[in-house]
Formats: structure tokens, C-alpha cells, sequence
């Protein structure tokens, strides 16, 4: 039972990572900003104010709008 246990988490955090990494832009949930990965104030966002999006219109239909800085 343990064994099954580690088998689903390990394959939960896998997805989790594989689908960060394939995100292109990065929210903030405090300041319903997002942002280019890679944009100075991408870099201090803390992990858990973050939300990935796939695209610059997901960003968008979910209330977010792009940073004045990198201009996603």
C-alpha cells in the first residue's frame, strides 16, 4: 500500500513540474499582474503568489494583466 502511495505522489509532483516548466508566463496572484519567466519582478515573486499560463490570452480570461516591464 505504501509502495502505490509513493507511486502516486511521485507521479503527481512530476506533472506538477512538467507543466510549470512548460508554462510561458507567470502571474501574481496578489497583484493579478503576469509577466515574461525571466522578468525582474517574475524573479521576486514568491512561489506561492505564483500561477503559470500557457498563453498570453489565458493570462487575460482569467482577470490578469500583462507587466508594464516586460510587456508579456
Amino acid at each position: 500500500m505504501k509502495k502505490k502511495i509513493a507511486i502516486a505522489l511521485t507521479t503527481i509532483l512530476w506533472t506538477a513540474t512538467a507543466a510549470i516548466a512548460s508554462a510561458t508566463y507567470v502571474g501574481n496572484m496578489t497583484s493579478m499582474k503576469f509577466h515574461n519567466q525571466g522578468c525582474r519582478w517574475e524573479q521576486k515573486m514568491n512561489e506561492s503568489n505564483r500561477a503559470y499560463f500557457d498563453s498570453r490570452d489565458q493570462a487575460v480570461s482569467y482577470g490578469y494583466v500583462p507587466c508594464k516591464v516586460c510587456r508579456p
